[in-house]
């Protein structure tokens, strides 16, 4: 089977955990009642965010950080279990 390359994977999840998380800023003024607008979440996920400019770039940066994170965790586990039960080439 063929490894994962980490940079890829790194920068895949990284893009997409930004895209996500600005989709959802994005629908705060639209649908401001939703409870994930209104409950404490958004702080708990995400130390030093608040709905001021330079509090949505702190969320922004560390939603970056944690799918670079995931790829660190998923990326290695999927090549030593790949290697292990793998198919095996002929």
């Amino acid at each position: 089977m063929q490894k994962l390359q980490f940079n890829v994977w790194a920068a895949t999840l990284a893009a997409s955990a930004g895209i996500v998380y600005l989709l959802c800023v994005i629908f705060q003024p639209i649908f401001p009642a939703w409870a994930m607008y209104t409950s404490d979440h958004w702080p708990a996920m995400f130390p030093g965010f608040s709905w001021t400019l330079v509090g949505v770039i702190i969320g922004l940066v560390e939603s970056i950080i944690y799918g670079a994170v995931a790829a660190v965790i998923f990326v290695p586990t999927y090549n030593y279990f790949s290697v292990r039960f793998g198919r095996k080439k002929s």
